[in-house]
């Protein structure tokens, strides 16, 4: 079977359409592949609330509203679409808050504690947060009562000061201000250097948590060193090292004393080391006995007569 080219065309013209709908609807955050149920809130006043507004529950979007309505000149009614994933026990409230500072409306559902489910097309209490800056001036109003407290207190002391400061004092405060001024300006070239080695800084911080990391890393082999080092100790400890000392000191004082024997010319090796004479007549001894091995392996017939059959040899 096949198309016409304007089949084709008209094939692709609604593919077309169908997408564009379905990313408009998805970036107002309709999910056209999920099913959602519709709850309905009324509001005094809606403070800016726009259609697609997320629908929150703890942080986490799961609807948007879908429709905002004015009812007789005096209520608001929005439409809620919230995914059917999420359960919404009676008694919830839709509380109107801000989302940012800029002032981003969005619904955020306080779910009930009731084991009872709002049925679909049901309608939830609403409720307003308060914006930022009624929250700025509930937490303002106390401070700026305790201020003015303090600045006619401030007054007072002020008054009765510059009755008991006299010239003197004043140069003195003058003289005190220059200088907090002087020091200032020193805690700002230091900042200023501060800023200029922060780099260098962060460099030595980051060598300090490599260094950490390392030392981390090797606890095993650290504790196993240390753990070889104390059973050397202990061997060391255990061993016979005093005894072992007392004889080697009696066996340098015997090498002594047989070292004393010698140089006194006592024994039979004192003797040979210390005589003169018995080391040349050794010398010559040996030298003589060299020359009569030389010579008879020279001439062996003069010193060894051998006689066969009775025949004997000649000279």
């Amino acid at each position: 079977m096949t198309f016409s080219k304007e089949a084709r065309t008209g094939l692709l013209v609604a593919i077309s359409i169908v997408v564009f709908l379905a990313g408009f609807y998805f970036l107002k955050g309709a999910n056209l592949f999920s099913g959602e149920n519709e709850y309905y809130v009324y509001y005094d006043n809606v403070q800016g609330l726009q259609s697609s507004a997320s629908v929150q529950l703890k942080g986490l979007s799961v609807g948007r509203v879908s429709a905002i309505e004015l009812v007789d000149s005096e209520k608001v009614r929005v439409t809620l679409a919230v995914s059917k994933k999420v359960a919404v026990p009676v008694g919830t409230t839709a509380e109107l808050a801000s989302a940012d500072l800029l002032g981003t409306k969005i619904i955020r559902l306080n779910m009930a504690t009731g084991t009872q489910m709002a049925e679909d097309g049901s309608i939830l209490p609403g409720s307003i947060e308060g914006g930022v800056i009624d929250n700025i001036s509930l937490e303002l109003s106390p401070l700026i009562t305790d201020l003015r407290h303090v600045v006619a207190t401030l007054d007072t002391v002020l008054i009765g000061v510059s009755g008991v400061l006299n010239e003197n004092t004043a140069k003195s405060l003058a003289n005190t201000v220059t200088s907090l001024d002087v020091t200032m300006k020193n805690f700002s070239e230091l900042s200023s250097t501060l800023n200029r080695e922060s780099e260098q800084l962060a460099a030595v911080i980051r060598n300090a948590n490599s260094i950490t990391s390392n030392i981390a890393d090797n606890n095993q082999s650290i504790s196993n060193i240390i753990k070889n080092a104390e059973t050397t100790t202990n061997n060391l400890s255990a061993a016979p090292i005093q005894e072992t000392v007392k004889e080697l000191q009696s066996a340098a004082g015997q090498l002594h004393s047989i070292l004393e024997k010698i140089n006194n010319n006592e024994g039979s090796l004192g003797l040979m080391v210390n005589d003169k004479h018995l080391y040349s007549n050794l010398t010559t001894t040996i030298k003589t006995l060299d020359e009569l091995i030389a010579d008879i392996n020279a001439r062996p017939w003069r010193y060894i007569n051998i006689t066969i059959f009775g025949k004997k040899n000649k000279n």
